[in-house]
């Protein structure tokens, strides 16, 4: 079981994020039924053949790639197996595809998101 930010996400949205991982109609019943109509607020359940993928996209945290306004453009995949063997995941192929399929959900999230003026250069704006 992997623990969820502070609050706990209504039906409505936690369906929404069950469909950004491309779950089909009746999957996504089943999990919202079983969560009682809302995630809880402290966990999050993760099926087992996503796990790793899972893991390895929070360990990617730090490795997104950006634009010259600062906007998210994507993971930086140069990294991605050397933090897989350093977070000691066991990855493959499958594997791959799925933190892709995770990074293309974020960067939906992200560019619904209103943009906010980005302080550049070191130690932002005074």
């Amino acid at each position: 079981m992997l623990r969820r930010p502070a609050s706990a996400a209504g039906p409505e949205r936690f369906r929404a994020e069950l469909e950004a991982f491309g779950l089909e109609a009746a999957q996504i019943d089943t999990m919202v039924k079983a969560a009682g109509g809302a995630a809880r607020k402290d966990e999050i359940e993760v099926f087992g053949w996503c796990a790793t993928s899972l893991r390895w996209f929070l360990a990617m945290a730090s490795q997104w790639r950006r634009d010259g306004e600062g906007r998210v453009t994507g993971l930086d995949y140069g990294p991605a197996e050397a933090t897989a063997r350093m977070a000691g995941l066991d990855t493959g192929p499958d594997d791959f595809a799925r933190l892709q399929v995770l990074e293309q959900a974020t960067l939906r999230v992200l560019r619904e998101r209103p943009q906010r003026p980005r302080a550049h250069g070191l130690g932002g704006r005074r």
